[in-house]
């Protein structure tokens, strides 16, 4: 992968790419996206809370999907967008 400078605008319009992924194969999920780095590796980092109790074969349908486009995304163009896909019962299960 050959460097190149890394512009924010760019990294904006990628991750609402991503939100938009999400967005339209559940549009009841409640997204935060964060153009900062949170952690080391990552250039974004985007939380989704996926409305159902327990992790289902569309949430796994929805996960496939935005982590191909998240890798597609670091390949194309360097970024590194971070994701965590989480349902009811896993924030649940966090807070206790």
């Amino acid at each position: 992968m050959s460097k190149r400078k890394k512009s924010r605008d760019e990294l904006r319009r990628l991750a609402e790419e991503v939100c938009q992924l999400i967005r339209q194969m559940e549009p009841n999920a409640v997204i935060k996206a964060t153009l900062k780095r949170l952690y080391e590796t990552e250039d974004a980092w985007i939380e989704v809370l996926l409305p159902y109790r327990e992790w289902n074969r569309k949430a796994e349908r929805i996960s496939d999907a935005v982590y191909k486009r998240v890798w597609e995304i670091e390949m194309e163009h360097g970024y590194h967008i971070g994701v965590s896909l989480r349902t009811l019962d896993e924030v649940k299960a966090g807070a206790r």
